[in-house]
């Protein structure tokens, strides 16, 4: 885990290391405990499912937590498209949701 000013660093340095890459509907920050590239679901469960995209969305803190429990999260269309993305960069944990396709509706 790591602190929000990491977390936002790290995201930087993400967005840069999958600029252009298939399949990568958004990338933002949540909060663990998460295990390093792992799938999410909606509730934040590790196992896969259907949620919004996080395109530069950070949830509110929650006061309970401590200030280093802050992941990456990364939006991906399919499983296929989950593989190719960093267990962690910059030592911060990346967790995956498979969105499906995101777009107007």
């Amino acid at each position: 885990m790591a602190s929000l000013e990491q977390a936002r660093e790290a995201k930087t340095a993400l967005k840069h290391a999958l600029a252009g890459h298939d399949g990568v509907t958004g990338i933002g920050l949540t909060r663990g405990p998460a295990d390093p590239g792992v799938a999410a679901d909606a509730a934040g469960v590790r196992d896969g499912g259907a949620a919004a995209q996080a395109e530069d969305v950070e949830p509110a803190q929650d006061l309970e937590q401590p200030d280093d429990t802050w992941c990456l999260q990364v939006n991906v269309v399919d499983t296929e498209a989950q593989d190719r993305l960093p267990a962690e960069i910059d030592g911060v944990a990346v967790v995956v949701r498979v969105t499906g396709q995101v777009g107007a509706g």
